[in-house]
């Protein structure tokens, strides 16, 4: 478990270096240009380790069977890339990162509430104050920036 645990938190320092490298691409490329850039290079990386794998193996057939909405998540990870770079020139990176994970844990709950039925009120707490933080930072940020 703590394997795992580690390797989300891995994860969410990956996802802020890779926000703040992506950010410095659109801004030397521009935003449509800096993503074309980083999905290509993604693309790569993701065939060259499914050659690697132990289990390279290209089903078409499950590729053309598959539900039309399992290639949502491409088009959500495209739409969450741009509106992140747009968003990030004009929020500071620890508000633009603790957004995301608020949307984040707000895109939990529905899913539990919605899709899984399954939604507790620790979990709707813990939103709620996580949002009440950020609204109380942002008070006092600007009330240090005023005097």
């Amino acid at each position: 478990m703590a394997f795992v645990l580690t390797l989300a938190f891995v994860n969410g320092c990956a996802t802020v270096i890779s926000k703040m490298i992506n950010y410095r691409c659109t801004k030397i490329l521009g935003t449509y240009n800096g993503s074309l850039v980083n999905y290509v290079v993604a693309s790569v990386l993701s065939f060259i380790l499914l050659l690697a794998s132990s289990h390279f193996h290209i089903d078409l057939y499950a590729f053309s069977s598959a539900p039309w909405w399992m290639y949502l998540g491409g088009a959500f990870g495209i739409v969450a890339f741009l509106v992140s770079m747009i968003t990030l020139s004009r929020l500071k990176v620890m508000e633009s990162t603790i957004l995301l994970l608020v949307g984040q844990l707000t895109a939990g709950i529905l899913f539990d509430t919605f899709i899984f039925q399954n939604i507790s009120f620790p979990k709707l707490l813990g939103v709620l104050l996580v949002a009440a933080g950020i609204i109380w930072d942002n008070r006092i940020s600007g009330s240090q920036k005023e005097s």
